[in-house]
């Protein structure tokens, strides 16, 4: 008796499944609901999942909603718990909107879990996973609930006929703790997430708009002003270019004029800061990019050259979506000396001027880029 009143968190959680054994599971798992009836809560719902393929996280938020302990407050509809002193988490229970969740700041097992009605009387149950130290980290599970079956069965949603703008993006996902939209973000290294918003009808989700956070960035890779990416232009699309296959994209912006592409910007990135690498507008900027010389490390190279208002030339040797160095190739418009001047601008250590005799391969965008309409919000 004394041994099992001993038992840790720690043996505890051995007892239960990880991300990796629910991933091989909840899809091939159909679960009934005990007294499931015609309308079960999140928690009822939560509770048949755990008793399915029990994990620490749901056995924890089902203790707190059973047993609320000792300092729970309430917000609105939710009950929320704060933890222990020693605790590094805080649990949510919110019956009425359809929803809770066991939050972390440090690498703690996380979930969340979330309940939408059907106008035929079903409801669609999602859980969202997450553990540091098991692949897959984020694991997103989906049910349809039968009334009449008192059932979950596994079920297919926009995460599973999502296409990313490129193949091994990172994708987040967020339950909806108020409200009925369903998000899904791609992640890449430098830039903020892009947020593809899906729309609940009662009967299912469908895709609604695309939308990123407003950012800063740099006009030039040296200069110092600060421009915001929602002014000027007006963007109204976007697309990753992924031009040396490595998953680390340049990000594009551009906008259409009668159907044809008007202006276009490169983003990338530099010293920490993102910054652009030329524009193509309908003024006279022009915008090429050619393979460039391998880097040091071995690794693929291209090189955006930039041709400003004035005839200068701007060339930016990025690896990935980090610039490396800057050359520009500017006209001299002093009577006494009509050639141009070539040097460097910006950029690392033992970057040289020759850049401009290793101009490889042109690289037609027009081959790659796939737009996707976009829209900005504020922080």
């Amino acid at each position: 008796m004394i041994s099992m009143l001993a038992l840790d968190a720690s043996s505890v959680k051995a007892q239960t499944l990880d991300n990796a054994d629910v991933n091989a599971q909840w899809f091939k798992t159909t679960i009934p609901v005990e007294n499931g009836g015609q309308a079960p809560d999140v928690v009822k719902l939560l509770r048949a999942f755990h008793e399915a393929m029990p994990t620490w996280v749901t056995g924890e938020v089902l203790e707190q909603a059973d047993h609320p302990a000792k300092g729970t407050r309430l917000s609105g509809t939710a009950s929320i718990w704060d933890g222990k002193e020693d605790d590094d988490f805080r649990i949510l229970v919110d019956r009425k909107n359809g929803y809770v969740d066991l939050e972390s700041e440090t690498d703690i097992d996380q979930m969340s879990a979330c309940v939408w009605r059907k106008d035929n009387g079903h409801r669609i149950f999602a859980i969202s996973l997450y553990e540091q130290h098991v692949m897959p980290q984020n694991l997103l599970c989906w049910y349809d609930y039968d009334p009449k079956t008192q059932k979950m069965t596994p079920a297919k949603g926009p995460l599973e006929e999502f296409v990313p703008s490129i193949k091994d993006a990172d994708i987040g996902w967020s339950l909806p703790m108020t409200g009925t939209d369903f998000t899904l973000t791609e992640y890449y290294v430098g830039f903020p997430g892009i947020t593809h918003v899906y729309k609940w009808d009662r009967k299912q989700f469908n895709f609604d708009h695309i939308e990123m956070p407003d950012f800063e960035y740099r006009p030039a890779v040296d200069s110092k002003a600060i421009q915001h990416i929602s002014e000027g232009n007006a963007w109204t699309h976007y697309c990753m270019l992924d031009l040396t296959g490595k998953g680390n994209p340049l990000l594009a912006f551009c906008n259409f004029y009668d159907g044809e592409i008007g202006d276009m910007m490169l983003i990338g990135e530099f010293k920490g800061d993102l910054v652009s690498l030329g524009t193509m507008t309908q003024d006279g900027e022009k915008l090429n990019v050619f393979r460039g010389p391998k880097h040091r490390n071995g690794e693929d190279q291209v090189i955006v050259v930039h041709r400003d208002m004035a005839g200068g030339l701007w060339y930016n040797v990025v690896l990935g979506n980090l610039v490396q160095y800057q050359v520009c190739d500017l006209p001299n418009f002093s009577e006494a000396d009509a050639g141009r001047t070539v040097k460097v601008t910006a950029g690392f250590g033992g970057e040289t001027t020759d850049i401009i005799g290793d101009l490889g391969e042109w690289i037609d965008l027009s081959k790659l880029w796939q737009w996707r309409t976009l829209e900005f919000r504020e922080e």
